[in-house]
This record gives C-alpha cells, structure tokens and sequence, in this order.
C-alpha cells in the first residue's frame, strides 16, 4: 500500500514546511519587534497607540490568511484532478467533498486575502512563465556584459583585461549567478509560497497523468494524506500568530483538516482491502 503512495507529495510538504518556517519567523520577528500600544509608521519608526497594534495584527493576518488560502487552493486543484480521473466512486466523492470543503474556508479567508481567494489564482503554468523569463533575463544581461568589450574570436572571461579599440586597456567586471536587479530585491515569502504551490500541482498532476484506475486512486488518496497531515501542521503553527477572529477560523480548519486526513486513511484500507480480495 505504501509503495503506491505518490512520492511527490511528501517532497511538496518538506519544501511548504520550510517556506512556512520562514514566513512564521518573518511574521514573529515583526510581532517582537513591536511592544503593545506601539504603532508602526512607514518609515520603520514606532509611535505609541492603538491604532499601530491594530494595523500590525491586521498585516500579520493578511500573511497568514494568503499563505493559508494557497494551501487551500492548492487542495482544490488537485481535487478536481480526481473528480475527473478517480475511477472508484468513494475516491471520486472524496475528491468532490476535498473541493467543496476547501471552497468554503477560501470563503472564510476573504476578508482577510481578497486576491488569494479568488479562482484561478494558482496556475502551475504560471511558474514555467516565470522561470522562461528569467532565463530570457539572464541570457539579456549576458549578451549585455559581453557585447561591452569582446575580442576577436573569442568571449570575455569576467575579471579578465581587454585592449579597447584606441588601445586602452579595459578590466571586465566580474558578475555572479543571478546578478541583477531581482537578485538585489527582497525575497517575498508569499510570493514564494505560491510559486511552490504552483509547482508542487504541476508536479502532482505530471505524476497522476501516467497513473489509471486503481492506481491512480491509490495515488490519490495517499497524496492527501499525506498533504492534509503538512495542511494541519501549517495551520497549528499559523494559529499561534493569529488574531482572535482568524484564530478562531484556523481552528474550524484543523478540525476539517483531521476529518479529510482520517476519511484518506479509511479510504486508503478500502482500497488495499479491495486489491487484496
């Protein structure tokens, strides 16, 4: 049974984990960073009042709730996958329930993530986009740096020294990986969230296209359990940092959580029962 389970999930969980690790300690940070009755101004300085403790849970709540919501999303478009492909009718319930239930916490988090929540915000093409263009990139400031000074026949080695054409002799800089201004920008751990995200469905979906029938809901079932387990842990840890009212709405989700997580292991012994017989 085990060996049927699919692989890329645990490798999709291990990966959010530490994308959640460092949001949770990003988010830290900025809430000790700040002592009550502080408020945070644009320019980094504190200034006391209610009014900073206010708007410091409400962008801690925002992170939090987007980071959720990908999660959620996440769910749903591997739900439909099987809605489509599962060919036992118990696995194909529990796809659509997956769907359904993710949907209605996406409805809780809207208040909170207005953009994350909406359909089609995840999109695993979006990823190979993305890398396409950082390559084109890559590739643009390359020909830049070399098109500079070249000598005849050859490329210029970085660090190197060159003759110009009035017979100066030039140094060329040394340039590392990834130079550039993306390089040089903060790293966004939502926008990173999501680009695992959207990663781990195309992953998820490559898998489960060369797999059919019984396997394929093998497959499945086991990728959800394995996913809800990495869900819950996100959203205990998600819930330490939360507000009240999000506090409260990530409660009600570790408590579907569990519920998805136990009917893919009655599943799961279902299946392996049915193989067996």
């Amino acid at each position: 049974m085990n060996s049927r389970m699919l692989l890329v999930a645990p490798a999709c969980g291990i990966a959010l984990s530490f994308a959640n690790l460092a949001i949770a300690q990003q988010v830290q940070e900025r809430t000790t960073q700040v002592k009550p009755g502080q408020q945070v101004q644009a320019q980094g300085q504190l200034k006391a009042g209610p009014v900073g403790q206010q708007a410091q849970w409400q962008n801690t709540d925002q992170t939090l709730a987007t980071c959720i919501a990908i999660a959620n999303q996440e769910e749903i478009a591997i739900a439909k996958l099987a809605e489509e492909k599962a060919k036992n009718k118990d696995v194909k319930d529990f796809a659509k329930m997956l769907a359904t239930d993710h949907k209605a916490f996406l409805q809780k988090l809207q208040q909170y993530a207005p953009e994350a929540t909406q359909d089609g915000y995840l999109n695993e093409q979006q990823q190979t986009n993305r890398n396409d263009q950082r390559t084109s990139a890559n590739d643009r400031r390359e020909s830049s740096s070399q098109s500079k000074v070249q000598p005849a026949g050859g490329k210029v080695q970085a660090g190197t020294e060159v003759r110009t054409a009035n017979g100066a002799i030039q140094q060329t800089s040394a340039t590392q990986p990834g130079a550039g201004s993306e390089a040089n920008q903060p790293l966004n751990f939502v926008q990173l969230h999501r680009e695992i995200a959207e990663e781990c469905i195309r992953c998820a979906k490559h898998e489960m296209s060369k797999k059919d029938g019984t396997e394929f809901d093998e497959c499945f079932v086991g990728h959800q359990i394995a996913a809800h387990e990495d869900l819950k842990t996100k959203l205990v840890v998600f819930q330490r940092h939360a507000s009240g009212e999000l506090s409260q709405i990530i409660a009600d989700g570790i408590e579907v959580t569990e519920k998805h997580k136990k009917r893919a292991e009655d599943l799961m012994k279902t299946l392996a029962d049915s193989d067996s017989g």
